[in-house]
C-alpha cells in the first residue's frame, strides 16, 4: 500500500492563475519549507483559501532568483488565528531542540 504525497497541486488545483486580492482579504505567505500537512490542517481548520503569489529574491553573492509561494487567504481576524496557530506550532515542534 503506497501513500499519496501531497504536493502543491493538491491545494491549488490545475488552474495556477492569478487571482488579485479581494477587498477586505488578507493574505497568510506560507514560509518554504512548511510541511503540507501543517499547511492542509491550516486550510480546513481556519476554512483558509489557497492562492500563489510570486516573489523575487537574491542570494549573499547578489544572484537573483524567482520563487513561487503559497498564501493562505481569508479574512483579517482569521488570517492573525491561523498564523498564530502556524507560530504556536512551529514554535512546539521545534521546542525539543532547546
Amino acid at each position: 500500500m503506497s501513500e499519496k504525497v501531497l504536493g502543491i497541486e493538491d491545494l491549488l488545483g490545475e488552474d495556477e492563475e492569478i487571482v488579485e486580492e479581494p477587498e477586505g482579504l488578507y493574505d497568510l505567505v506560507i514560509p518554504p519549507g512548511v510541511p503540507m500537512t501543517l499547511i492542509h490542517e491550516l486550510i480546513s481548520e481556519f476554512d483558509l483559501e489557497p492562492h500563489t503569489k510570486s516573489s523575487s529574491g537574491s542570494v549573499e553573492d547578489g544572484e537573483l532568483f524567482d520563487m513561487t509561494l503559497i498564501v493562505l487567504r481569508g479574512d483579517l481576524e482569521t488570517v492573525r488565528r491561523a498564523e498564530k496557530y502556524l507560530l504556536d506550532e512551529f514554535d512546539e515542534r521545534i521546542g525539543c531542540f532547546g
